[in-house]
C-alpha cells in the first residue's frame, strides 16, 4: 500500500497492506464521503436482529406509551442483548474501521432505530428542511466541531446496518450529500441548507447491506410511506482519546464477557478499572487514553494477525 501524506481528507494510511478496503473504496470514502458493503450480514443475522429489535421495541412501546408513527431510538445498544454487542467487532467490518482510523479508536455510540410508517402528511416535508421531521445536519457533539478553514474534521466514521428492505424510495431511507464532509456547508438566512439536488444520495438498499460513511456529510431521512417500519443499527467509531456519548463506563455485566479488543472498543483499559490516571497518579498522573500502553489496545494484534482480504463486495 502506498503511504500518502496527510491531506484534509483525515488521518494518514498506515505503512501496512490495507485489511479489506479496496482502492476504489478507499477513493469513495475519501471524495464522496461514504460507500456501500452489500450482504454485510447473512439472511440468518439479518433475521435473528429483527427478532431482537421488534422484542425490545414492542416492549418499549408498551410501556412508553409511543404513538403508531412515532420513531424511535434504542441507545448505547450494545449494552441491551449480546447480538448488539456482536456487531462491535464485526469480522469484516471492523476490518474498514481498521483501514479508515487505526487501532487506536473506541466506540463513540450504538444505537438502533425504529421508524413506523408514517401518516400522509408527511409526504408535504421538504426532504431535511429546519420544519420537518429529520432536518439535514451533520453527526457532532453540542457546540459542534472546531472547524479548520470553515470545513468540519474527520473526527468519526458510522457503520449502518439495514435490517428492512429500503429499495423503494420514501422507506425512510438516509440520504446523505456526496462530498458535504469537504464542503464549509452554507446555509440560507431562513435556516435551509445549501445543497445541490444532484449530490443527494438516497441509500435504497436490501437487508444486510452496510453503509460506511463520514459522519462529517450531511444526511436526512426520507420519510417512511411504505408499509413497514425501518429498523437499522448504527455504530460509530472514534479516537480513544475522545469520550463517547452514550455511555461514560460499560457496567460490569456487559463488560464480564467481552474479549481484549471488544473491552477496548467499549472504552475499556487493559489492566481494568484502577489506572486510568497512570500508575503513579498522585505524582505523575497521565491519562491512558493519551498515552495508552500495548495491553490497552489489543486491536493493533488483532489487526496483524489478520491476513488481506482478497476477494470481498467492492
Amino acid at each position: 500500500m502506498t503511504v500518502r501524506a496527510p491531506t484534509p481528507h483525515g488521518p494518514v494510511a498506515e505503512p501496512r497492506p490495507p485489511l479489506a478496503l479496496t482502492d476504489e473504496q478507499r477513493h469513495r470514502f475519501d471524495e464522496d464521503g461514504f460507500f456501500l458493503v452489500e450482504d454485510a450480514l447473512s439472511p440468518e443475522e439479518v433475521a435473528e436482529l429483527l427478532g431482537v429489535v421488534d422484542d425490545r421495541y414492542a416492549r418499549c412501546k408498551s410501556e412508553q406509551d409511543l404513538g403508531a408513527h412515532e420513531a424511535f431510538q434504542m441507545r448505547n445498544a450494545v449494552a441491551l442483548d449480546p447480538i448488539f454487542l456482536r456487531l462491535v467487532d464485526h469480522p469484516l467490518m471492523l476490518r474498514f474501521v481498521v483501514d479508515l482510523m487505526g487501532v487506536n479508536v473506541q466506540l463513540r455510540t450504538s444505537h438502533a432505530d425504529v421508524r413506523p410508517p408514517q401518516s400522509d402528511d408527511a409526504k408535504g416535508h421538504e426532504l431535511g428542511a429546519p420544519d420537518s421531521f429529520f432536518p439535514w445536519h451533520s453527526d457532532g457533539p453540542n457546540f459542534g466541531w472546531p472547524r479548520v478553514g470553515g470545513v468540519l474534521p474527520f473526527m468519526e466514521m458510522k457503520i449502518g446496518y439495514y435490517l428492512t428492505d429500503l429499495t423503494a424510495p420514501n422507506s425512510g431511507e438516509i440520504c446523505v450529500v456526496r462530498g458535504s464532509h469537504l464542503s464549509t456547508q452554507p446555509t440560507a438566512a431562513d435556516g435551509r441548507r445549501h445543497i445541490d439536488p444532484a449530490n443527494i444520495v438516497s441509500v435504497n438498499v436490501r437487508p444486510g447491506t452496510a453503509l460506511v460513511w463520514r459522519t462529517q456529510l450531511l444526511h436526512a431521512l426520507q420519510p417512511n410511506l411504505s408499509t413497514q417500519a425501518r429498523r437499522c443499527l448504527y455504530y460509530g467509531y472514534h479516537p480513544r482519546w475522545m469520550r463517547p456519548s452514550d455511555f461514560d463506563h460499560q457496567s460490569d455485566s456487559v463488560l464480564a464477557p467481552c474479549t481484549p479488543v471488544q473491552r477496548q472498543l467499549l472504552g475499556e483499559l487493559g489492566s481494568g478499572r484502577t489506572s486510568y490516571d497512570g500508575d503513579d497518579p498522585e505524582i505523575h498522573p497521565v491519562s491512558r487514553y493519551w498515552r495508552p500502553q500495548d495491553e490497552d489496545i489489543p486491536l493493533q494484534a488483532w489487526a496483524q494477525s489478520q491476513a488481506p482480504l482478497t476477494t470481498h463486495t467492492p
